[in-house]
C-alpha cells in the first residue's frame, strides 16, 4: 500500500526504544524534495538516535537516506532498498529484504569489489563457484563507494542509477538487502559520516 506523500520520520529516545512514527509537522503542506537537496526544513521534534551529532536515517516507506544533525535533516537523496523477493533453491533460502534496526558505521571503502554470494549464481542459473574464487570479485556492482553497516549490509553506489530516479518509491525497491545510493549521492554521503556514525534504518 502506498504511503502519504507526507514525509513519516520516528522518534526514539535510544537504540532500544519503541520505534513510533508520526507525521512532522511542515507548515500545512507537503514535504517534497529536490534530487540531494531538502526542499523543505525537516525536523523532528526531538533527535532519533540517543547521540549528540549527525547521524543518518534510512527510511523505508519513502526509500530515501537523510542525513541529521540532532533533530534537524541536512541532507536527503534518494535510494534502492530489498525487494522482498524470496528465492529458494534445495536446502538454501534468501530473502532479499533490507533489515530493520540501528548499526553503525563499520568502515567505508572507494572503488569497492563486490564478492558475489551463491545466490546471486543461482538466481543466474550458473554453476556456483568455490567459496574462495577470484572469480567471485566484481567491480562496479557496488558503484564508487561502499559504507559498511556490517552483516553483510552496506549503503554504495551503483551501476543502474536510472532505477533509483523514479519519482514512486515502490519503484525503488530494487537491491537484494543493500541500499542503494547514486554514485554521486554515494560518495556525497561518505564525506558526511565517520566510522562509528549511527544509521537508523526503519
Amino acid at each position: 500500500m502506498r504511503r502519504s506523500a507526507g514525509l513519516l520520520l520516528a522518534v526514539c529516545a535510544g537504540a532500544a526504544a519503541p520505534l513510533h512514527a508520526q507525521p512532522i509537522p511542515d507548515g500545512g503542506g507537503e514535504v517534497r524534495f529536490r534530487q540531494d537537496i531538502l526542499e523543505r526544513e525537516i525536523v523532528a521534534a526531538r533527535p532519533l538516535v540517543g547521540r549528540a551529532g549527525r547521524y543518518v536515517v534510512v527510511h523505508l516507506a519513502e526509500n530515501r537516506v537523510f542525513v541529521f544533525d540532532g533533530a534537524r535533516a541536512v541532507w536527503s537523496a534518494p535510494a534502492g532498498t530489498g525487494t522482498g523477493f524470496r528465492l529458494t533453491t534445495g536446502e538454501h533460502r534468501w530473502k532479499f529484504s533490507t533489515p530493520r534496526g540501528m548499526f553503525r558505521v563499520r568502515r567505508m571503502e572507494k572503488d569497492p569489489l563486490w564478492e558475489a554470494p551463491d545466490w546471486h549464481y543461482v538466481e543466474k542459473g550458473l554453476a556456483i563457484p568455490a567459496a574462495n574464487s577470484s572469480s567471485r570479485l566484481m567491480r562496479g556492482i557496488m558503484g564508487t563507494t561502499a559504507i559498511y553497516l556490517g552483516d553483510g549490509i552496506a549503503i554504495h553506489g551503483t551501476n543502474q542509477p536510472a532505477l533509483l530516479l523514479h519519482a514512486d518509491p515502490e519503484r525503488r525497491r530494487v537491491s537484494h538487502g543493500c541500499i542503494r545510493l547514486t554514485n554521486e549521492d554515494a560518495r556525497a554521503l561518505m564525506h558526511m559520516v565517520d566510522v562509528g556514525t549511527p544509521v537508523l534504518v526503519y
